[in-house]
């Protein structure tokens, strides 16, 4: 249910940046894997967790280091669809200023550097920082104004995350409805899920976070939605080029290394920037939502917010607890 992320006054189609852009290794591997033998898997795995490597490596190193033979190098870089390893290696080799960022040379380091938490402490920040901006450089503003629209106009937003994702995914819920958006969470699993999304319809939206692999659930989500009509937002590190036909936006970042830990860092400010833009198109709203939540908030607390310390402590002047109001 694919449809167009925006499109010029005179009603031709914008060609955005996600889909201007080839594919990258990562992409092919994740659209590809489930058709892929085995021994064409391995290979795709590890090449698309060692882009270095592949760069410069030859078939028969490659074939080493995968335990196969240079012939399964080849077939599976067809596989791929490469013009077979000298096309891989250009591609990645057009890419080597992105490969060779200072956030991908600091990880190589960080074996030689030590475990210290000084250490720890530095690289993480600077990880973090270079794949924030390698995101505002891969993200198509179109696509992310389009996502913003159709939460802005949704009678209802699901956010479904799953594998460590449900923390945000309820977090990204909450502030939405602070601002005034009905939103919910559906990030359960098995039998527990259908009953979360069988009344799902097209005034509704549904926000799927899916890193680098389609579980079952979210194949569920994603098909249950194209079948009702809902539009789907993905935000992904890997899989936009495999699911792009398959939802309405596709919003596109790289999340951690190839091979690292999943950060949860980039796609949690891509929801808040998405929350925050909603909540721009209507202030009025957002800033009357917010209000009517702190009286709300008052009257459960029973004294006013602005009595409360940083701490969370209840003070008046003398330092004794404010009386409670009423009831």
């Amino acid at each position: 249910m694919k449809r167009s992320a925006g499109s010029e006054s005179d009603g031709r189609d914008v060609m955005t940046t996600a889909e201007a852009k080839p594919p990258t290794l990562q992409e092919r591997v994740a659209t590809r894997l489930g058709d892929l033998t085995a021994t064409e898997r391995r290979v795709a795995e590890y090449l698309s967790a060692h882009p270095q490597e592949a760069a410069f490596s030859s078939a028969e190193e490659l074939g080493r280091a995968t335990g196969t033979s240079d012939a399964s190098i080849v077939r599976t870089a067809k596989a791929l669809g490469y013009d077979g390893l000298p096309g891989l290696k250009r591609s990645l080799q057009g890419h080597l200023q992105t490969l060779l960022s200072p956030a991908n040379r600091l990880s190589a380091s960080l074996e030689t550097l030590g475990d210290g938490p000084e250490t720890v402490l530095r690289a993480t920040l600077r990880d973090h920082i270079e794949h924030l901006m390698m995101a505002e450089q891969t993200i198509d503003t179109a696509a992310f104004r389009r996502a913003v629209e159709l939460v802005d106009a949704a009678h209802e937003t699901v956010v479904c995350g799953f594998a460590g994702l449900d923390g945000v995914s309820e977090y990204i819920a909450t502030h939405l409805t602070r601002i005034g958006h009905r939103a919910r969470t559906a990030t359960e699993t098995g039998y527990r899920l259908a009953d979360r999304i069988l009344l799902l319809g097209p005034d509704d939206v549904v926000i799927v976070m899916a890193h680098n692999r389609v579980n079952r659930e979210t194949r569920t989500i994603i098909d249950h939605c194209a079948g009702a009509g809902v539009p789907v937002i993905l935000l992904t590190d890997t899989l936009g080029e495999a699911l792009r036909d398959e939802v309405e936006v596709v919003l596109s970042a790289r999340m951690s290394r190839p091979g690292a830990f999943t950060s949860q860092a980039v796609v949690l400010i891509l929801l808040e920037a998405l929350t925050i833009a909603v909540a721009a198109r209507d202030r009025g709203r957002a800033l009357e939502n917010t209000e009517r939540m702190n009286q709300l908030r008052e009257e459960l607390n029973g004294y006013p917010l602005a009595d409360e310390t940083v701490l969370g402590h209840q003070r008046t002047k003398g330092g004794a607890k404010p009386k409670s109001r009423g009831r």
